[in-house]
């Protein structure tokens, strides 16, 4: 195991939830956001079981970002977080940096391309909708303040890391960011199973954003009242509407699909919103 290191005193910043809903684990999700360097951690716990190849790199990366670290038994970090599938790591994480809505937009690229998640519940499905954000090069995320699982373990977990690569800004009003975006020249679309529209039946080339609705209530009427379209996903008769992550995941598709055409890519697109 790497040698081991004085535990420094840990910070007294804000904690992302309570104590045990602040931990991160998870070897996958905590090397992307120390990567990432945006969103540190207040403190890294490491298993003294780790493998040395798998902890040096946890370790030097931490010291370089000066993120205090301990390495404790592996029964510890279980306590610390009351969970066992930390994979011998885990994080203590401060709320997530969120953006304002000017910095999202001023730092997009065209034709702009968003998402906006009205009321999502399920952490899960949250992290998922993030995950294909970031496949499919989403220039930024707007949640409202209120009503709207916050960014979360489990949330960063199932978005496979792309928790790290998005803007997301949170919101006092999502109707009025419409506005704000519609009075910018960007087109407001949400799905609807009433739609007489494909989804690829519009024109995706355009700047857009994208509506997502509430797991079991959908979009909200105030919301739909302004979007400029409604779109359906083709399905077979006799099941029930998609889910919002899955959902999601094909109109970022169709969209992406259509611009590429005309520019280079989905690849392109993504690292150009990175620089």
């Amino acid at each position: 195991m790497v040698g081991q290191r004085r535990k420094k005193q840990r910070s007294k910043s804000r904690l992302m939830g309570n104590h045990q809903n602040s931990w991160l684990r998870g070897r996958n999700a905590i090397v992307e956001t120390l990567d990432a360097g945006r969103w540190l951690p207040l403190e890294l716990v490491v298993s003294e079981q780790l493998a040395d190849d798998i902890a040096g790199p946890l370790i030097e990366t931490a010291t370089v970002l000066q993120v205090p670290f301990e390495i404790v038994g592996h029964d510890r970090l279980t306590q610390l977080c009351n969970a066992r599938d930390h994979q011998g790591v885990i994080a203590r994480m401060p709320p997530f940096p969120y953006c304002d809505l000017e910095t999202v937009v001023a730092q997009s690229t065209r034709p702009e391309l968003f998402l906006i998640l009205d009321s999502l519940q399920d952490p899960f499905n949250f992290g998922s909708v993030c995950r294909s954000a970031g496949v499919f090069g989403v220039d930024g995320m707007f949640v409202a303040e209120s009503g709207q699982a916050e960014v979360s373990s489990q949330v960063a977990r199932s978005s496979a890391g792309a928790i790290n690569r998005l803007r997301i800004a949170r919101v006092e009003s999502l109707c009025n960011t419409v506005d704000q975006l519609k009075a910018s020249g960007v087109r407001t679309i949400a799905t609807s199973p009433r739609a007489e529209q494909r989804i690829d039946q519009l024109d995706c080339t355009v700047p857009l954003a994208v509506v997502i609705g509430n797991e079991g209530d959908g979009v909200s009427d105030e919301l739909l009242e302004r979007c400029d379209d409604l779109v359906a996903i083709p399905q077979a008769t006799g099941f029930e509407s998609l889910n919002a992550a899955v959902s999601a995941g094909i109109v970022l598709y169709e969209i992406t699909r259509q611009r590429s055409r005309d520019q280079s890519g989905i690849t392109s697109r993504f690292q150009r919103r990175l620089k």
